[in-house]
């Protein structure tokens, strides 16, 4: 089974993730050690700080210093992680901003978010007006999406793709949260993995494989796999191999 990471900070010398190239390498040969070969490097966008074309330019000249060092037979994918606020919407076209060649956009709001309408609508507008689908990351964050399923099934039923973080599946977490969140995977209400990589110390990749274990002990090896599933249709979009490839919850 391939195994992806969906989120992450590995991108050098650009947000708050990886400082240098080397900080890179060594969050990439971690993960790559736990038979992580597919990782989406997702550095921050602060929309109400930089134009979509300024971050896209900034973000092209940094991926390409770090091209040269890319490790062999690792599979990487550029993204972002937008944090949506009203600036986001004075630009036509935010095709720049999702994961590679796909119509998926990792779409990051405010942890105090309610979910009720600004949010659904700025979520309504990219999936209307913008043919994207949007990828909702570390969802363990929103407390109103922790304390209300039904928020969280009206974000699935407008098509939004749920992502988790790994570190919240281990020993480590509390009892309470972790139990929270397995029973979220097992009942198919969380789709999909990250690591939310910053460095060695912040969100670390090392507990990738800890995190698939426990997945598959408390929920099964087969949610692990439609899980990997989720994010391989959105990967090889990405890559354009499957330009078409749409994400289902079956």
């Amino acid at each position: 089974m391939q195994y992806f990471d969906m989120h992450s900070h590995i991108l050098p010398n650009f947000d708050d993730g990886a400082g240098t190239v080397d900080d890179s390498l060594e969050l990439l040969d971690c993960l790559k050690k736990q038979n992580v070969s597919n990782v989406c490097f997702t550095p921050h966008f602060y929309t109400n700080e930089m134009s979509v074309e300024r971050f896209i330019e900034k973000r092209r000249a940094a991926y390409e210093e770090f091209l040269p060092y890319k490790p062999i037979n690792m599979n990487i994918v550029l993204g972002a992680e937008v944090y949506v606020t009203k600036f986001l919407f004075g630009s036509d076209d935010l095709s720049g901003l999702t994961y590679g060649k796909s119509r998926y956009i990792l779409t990051e709001f405010s942890y105090s978010s309610s979910f009720s309408n600004k949010a659904l609508q700025q979520l309504n507008m990219l999936i209307e007006n913008h043919s994207l689908i949007p990828v909702l990351p570390h969802v363990e964050r929103y407390d109103v999406l922790m304390s209300d399923k039904e928020a969280l099934q009206e974000l699935r039923d407008m098509g939004v793709i749920i992502q988790t973080n790994i570190g919240n599946y281990t020993k480590k977490t509390s009892i309470f949260k972790r139990r929270k969140l397995l029973k979220l995977i097992g009942e198919g209400m969380i789709d999909i993995l990250g690591s939310d990589a910053h460095s060695m110390t912040h969100n670390t990749p090392e507990v990738y494989s800890q995190a698939v274990d426990m997945i598959a002990d408390k929920c099964g090896a087969r949610t692990v796999r439609k899980m990997m599933q989720n994010a391989e249709t959105i990967f090889t979009a990405a890559l354009g191999e499957q330009l078409s490839g749409e994400y289902t919850d079956e």
